[in-house]
């Protein structure tokens, strides 16, 4: 883009003005200002401070659909709240045929003024791209090649800067193409909550080693709408939660209008598909979708726990009277032949005639379960192997079937089989503990080399804190204290450093030093 020799005078569009532009007036200032790339408008809601931010911002792009534009630093003023946006002449116009009022959802009005030519690009230098790939590198898992864009928008980092939602094609887009410049091969790509209308950014992305493609819970209207998917090998596919989902009566139709799309598609919104009229296998079975995320957390907490060096990490996540037994399927000949005689210390029913040894194996007690726990040899669990089942859920009690596989950490290092049954009791802080734990181990049907599953990057040493729901309130209230942030920004601030209030305030002073918090951010 070449610099324009042009001199920048800012001028002001309120609605009356708005009203002469978008009724053909010639008004050739404010037309030439508008349609320029190389400054930055300043776009002002009067009261915004009385309005949610995202929901502000979705009315604005809502009222100009198809036009977009990309509101950056959203900040406040007093009571009022704006943000820059720049190279949106098309969006511009669009607001002027809204004569500057937006409707908001809560029935109010947004009333808007726009400062046309507000800054030069050359005089405020605002540089996205950094934040954009900041975000999208925070977002990939390279063990699992990965890249998780759920609710894009909402990225703590990165919304401090600009609104970057991918219902908007061209954001959607340069995101993509971003991707496949700064970010190594991606075989797994998750978009669910972007308030998707459309993929077609991934037809021209040219990322084509996506197998696997999680659209739920988007704004899908029809089958068409998979048309860029035409040239990727989709292997797996999630849908669920689109509207396009009530367009069939039965499963067959659906899976067949899906495989136009992509034929080579083996699952499902998690089901595999066959050919042979064989009923359909679901690979798990979690029956509400609001479940889905307790399981995904849970296991993902466990596993992580577990598989650290010292596990009394644990110890915030087993119930007081706990149970704990194990159980397993490898004959203690070869299981001392193949150095694994931890395991077969086992509480196997049907192989103990002797009621005491049957005790024995069976701990009782949060300590007793920490030692038990802590006698078994180090592991890395395959969470690319999980099955997760729900076997009961009444809202206090909990019962969930986790398989897989893990390998050992020892001198002789192997793939083995698990299945683990946890019994969950939620207590009086909305959280749950483990109140029993059924560990069955077992050999793979087929060995598998132990190189075949781990971690390409290291790990560091957990040290995890637990938090119950009137410590968390603690937390928060302190936290309001000292830095006179409001509520929300606290609970931000708090989650991010997983409430480790040092962390917290470390972040918060970052940020305060370089004037990246607004104000009102602050409690008035």
């Amino acid at each position: 883009m070449q610099r324009t020799n042009l001199p920048i005078v800012p001028m002001q569009l309120d609605s009356s003005i708005a009203i002469k532009i978008s009724m053909g007036g010639s008004m050739f200032q404010e037309r030439t200002l508008m349609g320029r790339a190389d400054v930055w408008h300043k776009i002002k809601i009067l009261r915004g401070t009385l309005y949610d931010k995202e929901t502000a911002l979705k009315a604005i792009l809502n009222a100009i659909d198809p036009a977009e534009l990309v509101p950056v630093k959203y900040q406040a003023f007093g009571e009022d709240t704006f943000f820059l946006a720049r190279n949106c002449a098309h969006a511009l116009d669009k607001l002027c045929k809204t004569n500057l009022i937006i409707k908001y959802p809560g029935g109010d009005s947004l009333i808007l003024i726009v400062t046309l030519g507000y800054a030069s690009i050359y005089e405020l230098k605002i540089n996205l791209q950094p934040v954009l790939l900041a975000a999208l590198t925070k977002r990939y898992d390279p063990n699992t090649k990965s890249l998780c864009l759920e609710q894009f928008h909402k990225d703590p980092d990165m919304s401090k800067i600009l609104f970057c939602p991918l219902s908007q094609q061209r954001s959607f887009n340069h995101v993509l193409k971003l991707t496949k410049t700064a970010i190594a091969t991606i075989q797994y790509l998750n978009l669910q909550k972007n308030e998707l209308l459309s993929i077609s950014p991934l037809e021209t992305s040219n990322l084509t080693s996506i197998k696997y493609l999680d659209l739920r819970y988007n704004n899908l209207l029809c089958m068409e709408s998979l048309a860029p998917l035409k040239n990727l090998n989709i292997l797996k596919l999630w849908l669920d939660g689109n509207p396009l989902c009530e367009n069939y009566s039965n499963s067959k139709q659906y899976i067949k209008s899906v495989k136009k799309y992509c034929p080579n598609l083996i699952q499902l919104d998690g089901v595999y598909l066959n050919t042979l009229d064989l009923p359909l296998i679901y690979t798990k079975y979690i029956k509400n979708d609001e479940r889905e995320e307790f399981v995904e957390k849970f296991t993902s907490h466990f596993f992580n726990l577990y598989d650290q060096k010292d596990r009394t990490v644990l110890k915030g996540l087993y119930h007081k009277n706990a149970f704990y037994s194990m159980s397993c399927g490898i004959p203690p000949a070869l299981a001392h032949k193949r150095n694994l005689n931890q395991y077969t210390a086992s509480r196997n029913l049907l192989k103990h005639g002797d009621i005491t040894k049957k005790r024995q194996h069976l701990y009782y007690g949060l300590d007793n379960i920490l030692l038990g726990l802590k006698k078994l040899p180090r592991t890395y669990h395959d969470r690319q192997s999980f099955i997760c089942d729900v076997m009961y859920d009444d809202g206090i009690c909990f019962t969930l079937s986790v398989s897989g596989l893990f390998k050992t950490l020892n001198n002789s290092s192997q793939v083995l089989t698990f299945n683990r049954t946890f019994v969950l009791l939620a207590t009086d802080d909305h959280e749950y503990n483990i109140l029993n734990d059924q560990y069955y181990v077992d050999s793979t049907t087929v060995e598998i080399a132990p190189s075949r599953i781990g971690r390409k990057i290291s790990f560091e040493e957990m040290v995890p804190s637990y938090f119950n729901t009137s410590e968390k309130k603690e937390i928060l209230n302190k936290f309001i204290e000292i830095t006179t942030l409001n509520n929300e920004w606290c609970h931000t601030y708090l989650e991010e450093a997983k409430w480790n209030i040092r962390i917290a305030i470390s972040n918060f002073m970052k940020d305060y030093k370089s004037s990246a918090i607004p104000a009102e951010a602050f409690v008035r």
